[in-house]
C-alpha cells in the first residue's frame, strides 16, 4: 500500500515542477542591465550639453541562456515607487522592445527632456525589467533595474570617477570642468581607453603650465588649478 500511495504523489510532484518550469521560463533565457548592481546610477546634467533641450541615454542589456533564434519581445517599465520624474514630460522611451534574432546585446534609448524645474532640482528615473513570454528575470545578483538622476545644475559627470581623480584630472570642480571643455573641446570621456584619457588630460595640463609661465595662472577658487597626470 505504501508504494501505491507513493507513485501518484511522486508523479504529481514531477508535474508541478514541470508546470512551474514552463510558466517561469527561467530555464531558457533572462535579461539584465550590463552596468551591474555595483554601478547602478547614471548621473547626467544638461549643464554639460549647452543648447540641447533633450539628451539620449543608452542603456545596454544582455541575456543569458539559449540564444534568440527569432525576434523576441522584452519589456522595461518605470518603477513608480522610486521615480520622481514624469514619463512624457521629463523623460520618454518605448517600454516594449524587440530583441533581434542572433544579437547578444541590445540598447534601450531613454530621452531626457530639459524642463524649467531642472534648473533648481534633480529628478530620478528608475527603470525595471518586466518578465515576458520570451524573457524571465535573472538572479538577484544581476542588475534587474537601472537608476538615472538628471538635472540642469552643475554636477560632477558620471565619467569623472575615482580613477580620473587619482591619475588624470584630480578632484572635480565646476571651474576645472569648464576649463577642460574650453581647452579640449569635449565634455565626455566615458568609454575612453588610457591613451585617450591621457591625451585629453595632458592637453589641459599643458594649457595650465602655459598660462602659469605667462604669469597668468588659472585659478580654481583661491588655489591654482592643477591636474595629477604625469607627462
Amino acid at each position: 500500500m505504501r508504494y501505491v500511495i507513493f507513485i501518484p504523489v511522486f508523479a504529481a510532484f514531477l508535474w508541478a515542477c514541470s508546470e512551474d518550469k514552463f510558466t517561469t521560463y527561467d530555464s531558457d533565457r533572462f535579461l539584465y542591465f550590463t552596468r551591474g548592481i555595483t554601478a547602478d546610477s547614471i548621473t547626467e546634467s544638461f549643464f554639460f550639453y549647452p543648447g540641447e533641450d533633450t539628451h539620449e541615454v543608452k542603456l545596454e542589456l544582455a541575456f543569458a541562456g539559449i540564444p534568440a533564434g527569432e525576434n523576441m519581445t522584452y519589456r522595461v517599465d518605470v518603477d513608480e515607487s522610486l521615480t520622481t520624474a514624469v514619463k512624457g514630460a521629463d523623460f520618454d522611451y518605448e517600454p516594449e522592445q524587440t530583441w533581434e534574432a542572433g544579437k547578444e546585446k541590445d540598447t534601450l534609448v531613454v530621452k531626457l527632456i530639459k524642463t524649467a524645474k531642472l534648473e533648481n532640482e534633480m529628478v530620478r528615473v528608475v527603470l525595471k525589467l518586466t518578465p515576458t513570454r520570451d524573457f524571465a528575470l535573472g538572479p538577484a545578483g544581476n542588475a534587474r533595474s537601472q537608476r538615472m538622476i538628471f538635472t540642469s545644475m552643475a554636477i560632477a559627470p558620471s565619467w569623472w570617477t575615482s580613477d580620473i581623480v587619482r591619475y588624470y584630472l584630480g578632484e572635480y570642480s565646476d571651474a576645472k570642468y569648464a576649463k577642460f571643455i574650453e581647452v579640449t573641446g569635449i565634455s565626455d570621456m566615458s568609454g575612453m581607453g588610457p591613451t585617450e584619457l591621457r591625451y585629453y588630460s595632458l592637453r589641459l595640463k599643458y594649457h595650465l603650465v602655459e598660462m602659469k609661465n605667462a604669469g597668468t595662472p588659472v585659478m580654481d577658487g583661491d588655489v591654482e588649478m592643477t591636474v595629477p597626470i604625469v607627462g
